[in-house]
């Protein structure tokens, strides 16, 4: 007992930092006191003091007077009493908007700053483009004169609860143009704002934000990157979001139940196709605390406007949703499962064999008219873009599976992933590769790491190999790519050859070391960085930073080679809640009658503060409809050691 106890103090005191917040009664909490001053730390927001927290809120629509944005005090009350601590301003420079009254709108700004501190919210102060979508182009061009006069205010009054989002939805540019824009406008703000946190557009309205992974700004701290995401039309950008998260700052500034478009106003219903878009991406942002803002705070007649009227504040259907489920309260997102492929982990150092991507133990693949559908790891062990002609002629409504391939031209047919034997006569070793990689496409695998340190990276290629790719670890959240050299992260690596084409491609392979990237091929000692030893599960995130990725080339099986040893901290830094040691989650958090667990569970026991055991089960699951609402201490038992972490259990 006395080690548990030990634990349970450090609990404690991680706890008491977000005593004073109630997730039960949100309208009464103060952010900004209990958070302070928010920064970036690694990718993440966290508080003044150091800790991980996740913002969320709603964006205005625009403070034109036909466009029904509800910005009054009693609508920032309401919209806090749901659950935002956080609200943005939409600053529409045209369209109505500041160019047509630049003293009036400056003071609105103002105005909502004032609200948002007085009410313990964060604000963030955004510079709306649109149309043209160039930042530098001449209309916008007062943006120094209005982040000059803001920021002043906000030093004089002595504020530390604004953010700023230089360029909303950039488009028509390419993400060089916004980086010049973004170092001219950036020493302003740091002038009387030297340590705020500034959100930077980026390319094809907040989409690609892949670009600004590929290449960030440099000289700059507390910088994030802007993702906009509309669920109804969106699901396919998803992967930009997912390959960018792990490596640079994200802050999804705009996301709605609705098409790109903002949906049509008739009924203002929303159907499962949304709600399933809007859940991956909840499901994410919740596992990786980005911060988020809903689109929008209006009664605009269009799906995505959050309110019917500004004058009952009653809820339209997107915005009833989104209140009930993802800002009352503290979201528990769906816990990822994932099995290495046939019960056997692949090791490191060794070859880990693209085709052995990890399996989904809890899905099945389902068939429609007798063809195999989306395969059950979709989602959650893979994403599988098929948009090549010569991916669709196999039949399968996954329009993927290279089934022709593999062994007896038969190799995984229930999933979508086009994989098959390296054919070849060279170098081969009897390994898969993946074949039409696509940029957005991802494979995870588990894998067990003999012990910490730096381990070289090649890879089987052949001369269709033309590559760029990220690897981010999914039970930490961290990248994993490092200048073995240098000990410096790497945001991508690619791959590809000068090898001769041939009728045969497919059948000659060798082993290469990426370089650094496509653009500027440079041979680099490139390889992945693990921390600690035991199980990791990785995620391969295949990229388009460049127009040079071959969309339909082949990759075979990575080789990870020891370099050298690591000896600095472990991962404690970045576990947290949701996803604890060897990948368990503890689900969910607020829980009413039962705590879950993942991984190879022998017990669970639900703990006061005090560290007595007050519920117990030797099981992935134990009841605790007994117990009264309020923080306890959940202690995993694993077949290979323990995780001990905080839940919260509300009645």
């Amino acid at each position: 007992m006395k080690k548990l106890l030990s634990l349970a103090a450090t609990v404690l005191v991680a706890m008491t930092a977000n005593a004073a917040l109630d997730d039960s009664n949100p309208g009464n909490n103060d952010y900004i006191k209990e958070w302070g001053r928010l920064k970036v730390q690694g990718t993440h927001i966290v508080s003044e003091k150091g800790e991980q927290i996740q913002i969320k809120g709603w964006s205005s629509f625009g403070w034109q007077n036909n466009w029904g944005d509800c910005h009054s005090e009693g609508a920032i009350k309401q919209m806090k009493a749901w659950g935002a601590n956080i609200y943005r301003g939409a600053m529409y420079v045209e369209e109505g908007g500041y160019n047509n009254d630049k003293s009036g709108f400056t003071q609105i700004t103002k105005n909502l700053i004032d609200l948002t501190a007085k009410n313990g919210m964060y604000y963030l102060c955004d510079w709306h483009i649109l149309t043209p979508g160039d930042p530098l182009s001449g209309s916008y061009g007062d943006y120094n004169n209005y982040f000059r006069e803001i920021t002043s205010y906000v030093k004089q009054k002595g504020y530390v609860h604004v953010l700023y989002e230089i360029c909303n939805e950039p488009n028509g540019v390419s993400w060089d143009r916004i980086k010049e824009y973004a170092n001219k406008v950036i020493p302003t703000i740091r002038q009387n704002e030297p340590d705020a946190i500034i959100v930077v557009g980026t390319p094809e309205w907040d989409q690609r934000i892949d670009q600004a992974k590929a290449s960030p700004l440099n000289g700059y701290s507390n910088i994030m990157y802007s993702f906009h995401y509309y669920a109804c039309s969106h699901q396919g950008l998803l992967g930009y979001y997912q390959g960018a998260v792990n490596v640079i700052p994200v802050f999804i500034s705009e996301w709605g139940v609705a098409n790109f478009d903002g949906g049509q106003a008739q009924g203002r219903n929303i159907d499962g196709n949304c709600k399933n878009g809007a859940k991956a991406l909840m499901d994410e942002a919740a596992r990786n605390k980005t911060p988020w803002c809903c689109w929008s705070f209006g009664e605009k007649a269009e799906q995505a406007s959050a309110l019917m009227s500004c004058g009952s504040m009653e809820l339209s259907p997107s915005g009833n949703y989104v209140v009930e489920n993802y800002m009352l309260g503290r979201y528990a997102p769906d816990p990822i499962i994932t099995a290495c492929y046939e019960g056997e982990c692949q090791k490191v150092p060794g070859v880990i064999d693209l085709g052995k991507y990890d399996v989904n133990p809890k899905g099945k693949a389902e068939t429609e008219g007798g063809l195999t559908t989306v395969g059950a790891g979709e989602g959650v062990t893979y994403h599988e873009q098929n948009t090549v002609d010569d991916e669709k002629n196999d039949g399968s409504l996954c329009n993927g599976a290279y089934k022709w391939g593999g062994e007896g031209f038969n190799f995984r047919p229930d999933e979508c992933v086009d994989a098959s034997n390296c054919y070849g006569i060279t170098n081969s070793e009897g390994y898969h590769n993946l074949g039409y990689i696509e940029p957005l496409e991802w494979e995870t695998y588990t894998l067990e790491v003999e012990e910490p340190g730096y381990y070289a990276l090649e890879a089987l290629v052949n001369p269709t190999t033309k590559q760029e790719l990220s690897i981010d670890s999914k039970t930490y959240g961290v990248n994993l790519l490092y200048d073995i050299d240098t000990e410096e992260e790497l945001t991508t690596v690619s791959f590809f050859t000068d090898m001769k084409k041939t009728d045969e491609d497919w059948k000659n392979w060798q082993w290469q070391t990426p370089d650094n990237n496509l653009d500027d091929a440079e041979e680099i000692n490139a390889g992945l960085l693990f921390k600690e030893k035991g199980e990791h599960t990785i995620r391969i995130f295949w990229g388009s930073g460049t127009d040079e990725v071959e969309t339909a080339g082949d990759m075979g099986p990575l080789r990870l080679t020891f370099a050298k040893a690591y000896n600095g901290p472990g991962y404690e830094n970045v576990k947290t809640n949701d996803i604890a040691t060897n990948g368990v989650v503890v689900y969910p958090s607020p829980a009413t009658d039962v705590v879950y667990a993942t991984g190879d569970v022998a017990k669970i026991s639900i703990c006061n503060i005090a560290g007595c055991i007050v519920a117990e089960a030797s099981a992935n699951s134990v009841n605790i409809a007994a117990l009264a609402s309020g923080a306890y201490i959940a202690k995993v038992t694993l077949s290979n050691g323990n995780v001990v972490t905080k839940t919260i259990i509300k009645k």
